[in-house]
C-alpha cells in the first residue's frame, strides 16, 4: 500500500474510495472495477493507485477497515470479558450480560442499513475466503468467537476448548446473523418496511430469550453429564 504522507483532504478521498470500494465489491467481489469505484467515490480513477497502490491493494484496506470497525464497537466487550475472567471466581450474572450485550450490539449493528455494504463483502468472503478475509479473522473475528465461547462455557460449566462449545457458540451467532442474511425474509414475514430502532428492540428481546434458553439448557446437560 501506498505509504506516502497524506493531507486531510487525501484522507477524504481515501474514505470515499474505501466506502465506494466497500459497495462495489459488496456487489461484485474483485469483478468491480477501479472505474466504477472511482466513479461512486467521486475521485479520479488514478487515485486509487496513488493512494492504494492496486485493486487489489484496495480489497485489502476495506478488509482492514472491516476489522477496525469491529474491533471498535467489540472492544468494550473485550476488555470488560478480560476483567471478568481475571477473577477467581466470575458472577454468573455477569458473565449472561456480557453475552446479551455482544449479541444485542451485534443486533444494533446489523440493522442499520449503513453495515449492509460490509455484511455483504464479509458474507462473500465466508464463501469464497481470500488472505482478505484471513486479516479480519485473525485481528477481530477470531478474538471475539473466542471470548464468546469462553463466556459461554463458564456460564454452563463445559470446557472452552471442546469443540462442541465451539459449534453451540457458532451456532447462537447464527441465531443473530440470520437477521441480516435473511433480513428480507423477516421484514416480509412481519410486514415490517424496515429495521428500525423498535423493531431492533424486539429482535433483542426474542435474543435474550433463546440466549436464556440456550444456556440453561446446556447447563442442564453439563450437570447430568
Amino acid at each position: 500500500m501506498n505509504t506516502t504522507p497524506t493531507t486531510s483532504k487525501g484522507e477524504q478521498a481515501k474514505s470515499q474510495l474505501i466506502a465506494a470500494a466497500l459497495a462495489q465489491f459488496g456487489e461484485y467481489g474483485l469483478h468491480a472495477t477501479t472505474r466504477d469505484i472511482a466513479a461512486q467515490a467521486g475521485q479520479n480513477i488514478a487515485a486509487i493507485t496513488y493512494y492504494f497502490g492496486s485493486k487489489e491493494d484496495l480489497y485489502l484496506a476495506c478488509a482492514q477497515w472491516i476489522a477496525d470497525f469491529i474491533g471498535t464497537h467489540f472492544r468494550l466487550h473485550v476488555e470488560e470479558a478480560t476483567v471478568l475472567f481475571s477473577q477467581p471466581e466470575p458472577d454468573r450474572d455477569a458473565i449472561r450480560q456480557l453475552i446479551l450485550n455482544a449479541c444485542h450490539n451485534m443486533i444494533r449493528l446489523l440493522t442499520h442499513d449503513d453495515t449492509l455494504s460490509l455484511s455483504k463483502f464479509i458474507s462473500r468472503e465466508q464463501l469464497s475466503p481470500t488472505a482478505a478475509y484471513q486479516r479480519v479473522h485473525e485481528q477481530v473475528i477470531d478474538p471475539m468467537h473466542s471470548h464468546l465461547t469462553r463466556l459461554i462455557a463458564a456460564y454452563t460449566g463445559r470446557e472452552a476448548n471442546d469443540t462442541e462449545t465451539v459449534l453451540h457458540t457458532h451456532a447462537l451467532l447464527g441465531e443473530v446473523l440470520a437477521f441480516r442474511l435473511g433480513r428480507e425474509t423477516i421484514l416480509l414475514r412481519t410486514g415490517w418496511i424496515h429495521f428500525d430502532e423498535e423493531k431492533a428492540a424486539q429482535i433483542s428481546q426474542v435474543i435474550t430469550c433463546h440466549v436464556d434458553l440456550i444456556l440453561q439448557g446446556l447447563t442442564l446437560r453439563s450437570l447430568k453429564s
